[in-house]
């Protein structure tokens, strides 16, 4: 992780650029570990959330499935999404490119959303033979409830103007930098009434987050030992289409 500390506010850029950011293991570590330094810093009161390069982020690298994927969800996945949501910090994503699996969730979990208008959304999930997780299937179903239901069973793609008329974000031609615009205001605004906000938000929308993602990890713990995981990984790695047997 990059960190940049501004006046009241703090920059992440997640420096994986040559991988599009994909989140390996040391990766989601430092991520983790940034975000409880950052969240216990009474000095910050936004953080935005980007990536270096050509990509935002997009999700697990699949070089490194491991072998009990509930587990690593529950230990290096999930902390980034709570502490995300769960702070008294205003989080931003700045999403300046291509964003897909668990990413997608870190951007969800975020407060307000910034996009380039040819950033791609990708849940790409079941190519490998897993569905959606890092609260991906949670937050899209509790903003936009029936219109998730195809992404969320066959997975597919959608963009940042398909966002933004579904109102999940602004599209903007610069991100990082109407981000900074907004994190500014935050900062020398009622910043005791924005936290109260979200916390009224919270209450409301996102009350049962942590029983979800609970439920979700059994789920794709499941899926992570069947021949079709196997399969869809092996057909990434080989670079070719996979051959699915439904088992």
């Amino acid at each position: 992780m990059i960190v940049e500390n501004h006046q009241g506010y703090s920059i992440i850029k997640l420096n994986r650029p040559e991988k599009l950011n994909a989140l390996n293991l040391e990766a989601r570590v430092d991520f983790i570990s940034t975000l409880k330094k950052i969240n216990s810093d009474p000095k910050v009161r936004a953080v935005i959330i980007t990536g270096e390069g050509k990509g935002f982020c997009v999700g697990a690298d699949v070089n490194e499935i491991p072998q009990d994927i509930t587990k690593d969800l529950r230990e290096t996945f999930y902390p980034i999404i709570t502490e995300i949501r769960f702070s008294d910090k205003i989080y931003i994503a700045a999403i300046n490119g291509v964003t897909a699996g668990a990413c997608i969730g870190i951007t969800l979990a975020s407060d307000f959303r910034f996009a380039k208008k040819e950033v791609r959304f990708v849940t790409a999930f079941q190519r490998i033979g897993l569905t959606s997780d890092t609260g991906v299937a949670y937050f899209l179903s509790k903003f936009l409830g029936p219109k998730a239901v195809p992404l969320l069973i066959l997975g597919g793609e959608f963009t940042a103007v398909d966002a933004e008329n579904w109102g999940l974000l602004k599209v903007v031609d610069d991100p990082i930098q109407d981000s900074i615009k907004l994190a500014e205001n935050i900062v020398n605004g009622p910043y005791q009434s924005y936290v109260a906000g979200k916390k009224l938000v919270n209450k409301v929308l996102f009350s049962d987050l942590n029983e979800f993602l609970e439920y979700e990890s059994l789920i794709q713990g499941y899926l992570g030992k069947t021949k079709d995981h196997k399969e869809g990984i092996s057909s990434f790695k080989e670079k070719r289409e996979p051959k699915f047997s439904g088992e």
